[in-house]
């Protein structure tokens, strides 16, 4: 048994990934072995002009970092984590428009980990990977190695859904996953829902340390203000965007029928 910092808080994911062994070790699993990691600045500055007026923007991105696999290829990971649905449409063009910014900044392959709070109604699995598939229409057969060219301009894709986690350990994909497992929380409300109460140690080494680094947040005294203020910013965006977003999400729902 051991009590954890819950990762699906931007704060504690954050804090969980400062760490570069763990952070290898949770896209080695997920994705390929890495055999070096460079992780990228996480805020991003940017200005804005309307009417006359600049404005000075920061974005916070949850996670970004190049990886060298054990082929000496070098990629960028972008890891997005979403606690709640506020607006499908709105988190769509917002991943669109980061995953622009993105490809607007190198020519590096792009492998994106989206980690959700939610459940995707059109998609009732709890892990899925989307990859390029390279077809040749004149034989039409599967490509294996497609070109240097293909792997530039489409991005490989990983949807984890956190509320369809069930506590079956069938490989180490899912023993890692289980650390999201919001059955695990104390309690549905806060302080409650910050601390998971995981029932087992895990045997897989790689596992073993990302658990002890997510103990390690749990009685991190500055981490917990940290998310005194995420929740802050999380009831500050209800108060003045919830019910825009309820309607939106209505509408929607309306024109799909």
């Amino acid at each position: 048994m051991a009590y954890i910092a819950n990762p699906i808080f931007d704060a504690v994911f954050k804090y969980m990934m400062e760490d570069q062994a763990v952070t290898k070790c949770f896209i080695g699993i997920i994705n390929k072995k890495i055999k070096a990691l460079k992780l990228k600045p996480q805020e991003k500055t940017y200005h804005k002009t309307d009417a006359d007026v600049t404005y000075m923007l920061t974005q916070r991105l949850d996670f970004i970092a190049e990886i060298i696999d054990e082929h000496k290829k070098k990629t960028k990971v972008l890891i997005e984590i979403q606690k709640s649905n506020r607006s499908y449409h709105a988190d769509v063009l917002r991943f669109r428009g980061y995953l622009a910014q993105q490809y607007q900044s190198d020519d590096l392959p792009i492998i994106t980990i989206y980690i959700l709070g939610f459940d995707l109604k059109d998609l009732p699995y709890p892990a899925v990977h989307a990859h390029l598939v390279c077809k040749d229409l004149f034989y039409e057969k599967n490509i294996e190695n497609p070109s240097e060219f293909l792997d530039k301009l489409t991005h490989q894709t990983y949807v984890i859904q956190v509320p369809r986690l069930k506590p079956v350990l069938r490989n180490r994909l899912s023993e890692l996953l289980d650390l999201f497992n919001q059955e695990y929380r104390l309690s549905d409300v806060k302080p409650g829902n910050r601390t998971l109460n995981v029932p087992y140690i895990p045997k897989d080494k790689d596992i073993s340390l990302i658990m002890k680094r997510l103990e390690k947040a749990n009685a991190d005294e500055a981490l917990r203000e940290k998310l005194n203020d995420e929740e802050f910013a999380d009831m500050a965006y209800e108060e003045m965007f919830g019910k825009l977003d309820r309607k939106v999400l209505r509408l929607e729902k309306r024109l799909k029928k």
